[in-house]
């Protein structure tokens, strides 16, 4: 069992970890980016395919992504949460990212995040990761 002061450490090591890897996005460092995931990781994300699995696989989306932009990515947490249990942890948050595309378009987004770790051999891992889009909504689906 975790104790409180173990607890404490592991959170403060994965509110590291996350805002070096936010870092790693802004600067399209793929080594950076990608050190922080498990060989196996599922991710479901925003941009196609359905679900990517594998931090190879990941990178290559990864890469395709940060080839396909103009500059840096302004990236930044509106609001974060993060839980830790043992071996385990996840954070949920919403995310701004404006960004420019090679072939001239603008992109600003708020997306949806939620994102398991696990330690380990002693390091905390991104095992699982779902981002997503809201989905608009016809005012007449509201009334």
């Amino acid at each position: 069992m975790t104790n409180a002061s173990e607890a404490a450490g592991d959170a403060s090591q994965l509110r590291s970890l996350i805002e070096a890897w936010a870092e790693a996005v802004r600067a399209k460092d793929i080594d950076a980016v990608m050190r922080h995931y498990a060989p196996d990781v599922v991710v479901f994300d925003v941009m196609p395919p359905l679900f990517v699995k594998g931090a190879e696989a990941y990178r290559r989306h990864w890469q395709g992504w940060f080839d396909a932009l103009e500059g840096q990515a302004d990236f930044q947490f509106v609001e974060l949460h993060l839980e830790v249990s043992g071996d385990l942890a996840y954070c949920f948050s919403v995310n701004r990212l404006r960004a420019r595309y090679r072939d001239g378009a603008k992109h600003d987004a708020q997306t949806r995040a939620t994102v398991c770790f696990r330690k380990i051999d002693g390091r905390w891992l991104v095992v699982h990761e779902h981002a997503s889009v809201p989905m608009p909504v016809p005012e007449t689906a509201c009334s």
